[in-house]
């Protein structure tokens, strides 16, 4: 029979609460710049389909959809950003 000696675990170093935040910080910029261009791409997909729709109703509820998405999304992101600061 053979016994194996188990290290003892060790504990993990703690972040500093400086690190923490800067690390927060980029994580948080990083996923409003990603839902920042998931909305721009809606916007300018809602615009496309804007350009080849036929009748004049569907043209003006897409131009009016992408132009309301437009709007809140920047007030969305200014106010993201501004909270990362």
């Amino acid at each position: 029979m053979t016994t194996t000696i188990a290290k003892p675990a060790r504990e993990p170093a703690a972040a500093k609460p400086e690190q923490t935040r800067r690390i927060g910080h980029d994580v948080g910029t990083l996923a409003v710049d990603a839902y920042e261009r998931g909305v721009a791409n809606l916007v300018a997909f809602e615009k496309d389909a804007a350009k080849i729709a036929r009748s004049p109703w569907a043209k003006n509820a897409l131009t009016l959809s992408a132009e309301l998405i437009e709007g809140v999304n920047a007030a969305c992101v200014k106010t993201a950003r501004h909270a990362l600061r």
